[in-house]
């Protein structure tokens, strides 16, 4: 099993593993961690790395982090610079953390996907489920066939 870390500012984590848990039940594969206002940042690293080794069952960890450049992101690639070199290979970090890529994270673990063929099944997640509406869309432009619905 993929282990999953969720490191979020704020709630948020604790946030989208009780979302995920309410809809594909059991998420005890999913670690969350919790940056707060005046919180020490290099605890939040130490914690990272705790919770690395706690999830790791040998195939790999996913670490979720909501934005790029900040320090959850920063401290996950502290913890994993500090792993032995085995393990530092197959812990990836995917950043703007939403509940779709989690359920597909979910979803993955529940096929035994390899943890590659999972990365790149959230990030195609990631990016079909950005939906913008109304879509603007012409192609449909001149149909009149209202009887049938879109969807």
């Amino acid at each position: 099993m993929i282990g999953i870390i969720i490191a979020t500012h704020g709630k948020m984590s604790d946030g989208i593993k009780d979302a995920a848990e309410l809809i594909m039940g059991g998420t005890d594969s999913i670690e969350t961690l919790n940056l707060f206002h005046g919180d020490d940042v290099s605890e939040l690293g130490n914690q990272l790395t705790e919770a690395i080794n706690k999830v790791d069952e040998g195939n790999g960890t996913i670490i979720f982090a909501d934005l790029f450049g900040a320090s959850p992101y920063n401290q996950s690639m502290i913890a994993i610079n500090g792993l032995p070199e085995d393990k530092k290979d197959k812990v990836y970090v995917i950043t703007g953390v939403n509940l779709p890529m989690i359920l597909v994270a979910l979803t993955q673990n529940m096929v035994g996907a390899s943890i590659e063929d999972a990365v790149a099944a959230i990030l195609e997640e990631a990016s079909n489920s950005m939906v913008v509406w109304p879509t603007n869309d012409d192609s449909d432009e001149g149909d009149t066939d209202d009887d049938e619905d879109d969807f």
